[in-house]
């Protein structure tokens, strides 16, 4: 019989459900594969309520000698403490102790003691939260592709931005390309007006003008 402790959950479920058969006089040992180190501590829990603690050892328990004492069903639950405060819980599948011959009664046998409600009930469970995986991936797919949308839409809009900024600089360079040939040849001009007026000034006649 083998438990495995889910990670990120409170539940243990029966990985091995193969029966653990021993004398009566012997003990019985449960196997558990643990989610991470610690120290970790087994409840078993009789018919009548009384509970009993055994403390899990290199991944398995003893289970405690007086609940071997009638065909029961026995309650599991498996705590990881530290300094006697409990950190996480899990509850475990339950076992079945019964006589593996019922008229001799000289051997006991420990089983999974998950009856069929049990089992619809889990399977139930599984599948409302199937359905809401289900609901949950619908509505995330919907929202994926509105997103896309507009990812798109911005995407269509960023690209008009850029090839109208793209013209309009196109333009600006244009225009200053323009302004810097024109103020090219005023410079030209300019520089040759002073050519023309020094040539002047230094053939000046100050008798020909009064």
């Amino acid at each position: 019989m083998r438990y495995e402790l889910l990670s990120n959950s409170d539940v243990g479920v029966i990985i091995d459900p193969t029966p653990v058969l021993r004398d009566i006089k012997d003990t019985f040992v449960v196997s558990f594969d643990l989610p991470e180190p610690g120290v970790y501590v087994a409840l078993f829990r009789d018919e009548d309520g009384i509970e009993y603690r055994a403390t899990i050892q290199d991944g398995a328990v003893k289970v405690p000698r007086l609940l071997l004492s009638k065909e029961q069903r026995v309650g599991l639950t498996v705590c990881k403490i530290s300094d006697e405060a409990v950190l996480m819980s899990w509850e475990c599948h339950p076992l079945k102790i019964g006589t593996f011959l019922l008229l001799r009664q000289s051997q006991w046998q420990i089983t999974a003691g998950t009856d069929d409600r049990e089992i619809y009930a889990r399977i139930a469970t599984i599948e409302r939260l199937h359905t809401r995986t289900q609901s949950e991936f619908s509505e995330l797919r919907a929202d994926c592709l509105h997103r896309a949308e507009e990812y798109r839409e911005a995407a269509c809009d960023f690209d008009g931005r850029l090839c109208a900024l793209s013209t309009a600089l196109a333009n600006a360079k244009a225009v200053n390309e323009d302004i810097a040939a024109k103020y090219n040849q005023a410079i030209e001009v300019i520089n040759d007006l002073s050519e023309r007026v020094a040539a002047l000034e230094s053939n000046y006649d100050p008798t020909v003008i009064k």
